[in-house]
């Protein structure tokens, strides 16, 4: 190579190789004092893209666990007030049967039927007293339904390609016909064309009409009635023309497999009201419900009487057997609720494992890497102070 004075060849180069090597022990010193490979997109965008979505699954799982334990927690004061409930029934029953023995006087049974009484009160008490959270009545809450969000995503369901089994979408079907007053509307849209108040309806199109809109025309051929005298909600109805065959085949072909199970039903669900995504659970929720007619005492009555006392234990353990099954679906939650924390736990654990995989800076082989750009740094600074010096080496040809 040429000897020059203006252009230092061997200076540029030793200034790259120590800027690269500058770049790659910063790289080093960075990673080992925070501990991550990826500490900005630069380092890898794909993998801080991709931790950064389970960073949201594992704080997810998180929170997924706390709820599920408040799942719990509802649970059990729910089933420990019932604990108490049952006492109360067990007491009631054993007054009841001391109150029909022969030997008590009017009197006698009078005064157990204050006791009788003051224990009814106490379980409608019971059931008006129990809070959970902000006051609110626990047990109406559970008679309502409380959905426990135990998963770090939501499911929705698209309605027109949700699959459900033959007897969930026959489920659907009787309470669309429930909601619909049980009718089988087959004749409702021909009938709907003859009700300007001028034409006769045929028998069955005026039965139609009775039990679809709770209607009382004559049903021997000489009803006729007038659309504009209707609730707007009966016309909507009226107008809709829902029928049991546009209902019925839905469910003889939701087998599970098919992904239409909703489509045939959803103008009939619309009809009458109803969200059909109510009816297409989400398997990141679990629902707790307790139905409030196990507790109702309203049957009890009193040990006034002979025939009191029997009617008294019939009502008792009938509510015994019921309030025990509600007990046992509460225990069984508790159970479901202790398993899905489990495995939450089990997840997030493992999901946070391979975020640090993708995270985490290999200590040992970024501090492998700083000594050698620390040694290669002192060789690059000592390799370019000598390549300054070559320029100078021209004036001793010049002499």
């Amino acid at each position: 190579m040429a000897m020059t004075i203006n252009t230092n060849f061997a200076s540029m180069n030793a200034q790259r190789n120590l800027t690269s090597t500058q770049g790659s022990l910063n790289s080093s010193l960075q990673r080992l004092s925070t501990g991550l490979r990826i500490n900005s997109a630069k380092d890898d965008a794909a993998g801080l893209q991709i931790a950064n979505r389970m960073d949201s699954q594992v704080n997810g799982l998180k929170v997924a666990q706390r709820n599920a334990n408040d799942g719990i927690s509802m649970s059990q004061t729910a089933e420990g007030s019932l604990q108490e409930y049952t006492n109360i029934l067990q007491r009631m029953r054993d007054l009841s049967v001391q109150s029909k023995n022969g030997t008590n006087s009017d009197a006698d049974r009078t005064a157990l039927d204050k006791e009788f009484q003051a224990m009814t009160k106490e379980l409608n008490r019971i059931q008006e007293t129990t809070t959970y959270g902000k006051g609110e009545k626990l047990f109406d809450k559970l008679n309502t339904g409380v959905d426990f969000q135990v998963g770090a995503d939501v499911d929705p369901k698209d309605k027109d390609a949700a699959k459900m089994t033959k007897s969930d979408t026959e489920s659907v079907l009787a309470t669309v016909k429930s909601e619909l007053n049980g009718a089988d509307l087959t004749d409702l849209k021909a009938a709907s064309g003859q009700m300007d108040g001028t034409k006769t309806l045929t028998k069955e199109q005026a039965e139609a009409v009775n039990t679809a809109l709770g209607q009382t025309l004559a049903t021997d051929g000489t009803a006729k009635l007038d659309k504009s005298t209707l609730s707007q909600e009966l016309q909507d109805k009226l107008a809709a023309g829902v029928t049991a065959a546009d209902i019925t085949p839905a469910a003889d072909a939701a087998d599970g497999t098919g992904t239409n199970a909703l489509t045939a039903l959803k103008s009939e669900m619309e009809t009458a009201k109803m969200d059909v995504s109510s009816f297409v659970s989400d398997s990141n929720v679990i629902s707790v419900k307790v139905d409030s007619a196990a507790l109702d005492t309203s049957n009890l009555g009193d040990v006034n009487s002979v025939a009191g006392s029997e009617k008294a234990i019939q009502e008792i353990d009938k509510m015994i057997e019921s309030v025990g099954a509600v007990r046992a679906d509460l225990g069984a939650t508790q159970n479901r609720f202790q398993s899905t924390i489990n495995n939450l736990g089990n997840i997030s654990e493992n999901m946070s494992v391979a975020k640090g995989r993708i995270m985490d800076a290999d200590i040992a082989a970024e501090s492998a890497n700083m000594t050698k750009q620390n040694t290669m740094m002192q060789a690059g600074i000592t390799v370019l102070s000598q390549a300054n010096q070559m320029p100078s080496m021209v004036s001793q040809l010049l002499r």
